[in-house]
């Protein structure tokens, strides 16, 4: 005999059909932003700091070189957190 744990396991699965995703597609759910966009501006936040001389930190320039990294991979969305 199953367990409920079992059971319910293979309900879940057994029709694929039956989940729905919640948002069609990566560009309208909003959990998600554009990997270009949060690089884009965070790299023209550093430059502007840049050229009116203030310091820039290394966790922006760490936190720049991980989203280049991410485009290079063509990780396109990355989640807002």
């Amino acid at each position: 005999m199953r367990t409920a744990y079992e059971c319910r396991h293979t309900l879940a699965y057994a029709s694929p059909s039956a989940i729905t995703p919640k948002y069609p597609n990566a560009a309208s759910d909003p959990r998600l932003t554009k990997t270009a966009d949060k690089y884009f501006t965070l790299r023209e936040k550093i430059r502007d700091k840049e050229f009116s001389r203030e310091p820039v930190t290394n966790a922006e320039r760490d936190k720049l070189a991980t989203l280049k990294q991410a485009l290079n991979d063509d990780k396109h969305y990355t989640p807002n957190f």
